[in-house]
């Protein structure tokens, strides 16, 4: 017999999408999707794991979301200095999966823009 009756809480990953169409605003989109991919650092339910984009926009969505990462590769590091917006993978399994999917991805018919190595930061 049970001694507890209680709700049970699933906290279930998202598979958010972020649509957009010719007569968005291009850097509110861009601004968005960057936070929203790595604002939480993805350790939210509701963090941006895709974008669906019109084909007249992608160049320009694409050129403004590699301006935004380029701003935050120089923050990555150590996630006791206040300095850092984002701290690093913290296992050697969790370096090879993302390492893996990349793979996927590129296998898939993806191509990294940016990104998609390794940063090696000396402590």
């Amino acid at each position: 017999m049970q001694e507890r009756f209680g709700r049970s809480i699933l906290e279930l990953g998202g598979n958010n999408a972020l649509i957009v169409g010719s007569d968005a605003d291009i850097d509110l989109v861009a601004r968005a999707a960057v936070f929203a991919a790595i604002g939480t650092a993805g350790q939210r339910c509701t963090s941006l794991r895709r974008l669906i984009l019109q084909s007249d926009v992608h160049d320009k969505v694409l050129e403004r979301l590699i301006s935004g990462y380029k701003q935050i590769l120089p923050r990555l590091g150590d996630p006791l200095h206040s300095d850092t917006l984002l701290g690093p993978l913290h296992t050697q399994n969790a370096v090879k999966e993302y390492l893996d999917t990349i793979e996927e991805a590129k296998k898939l018919g993806g191509r990294v823009e940016i990104g998609g190595k390794v940063i090696e930061v000396k402590v």
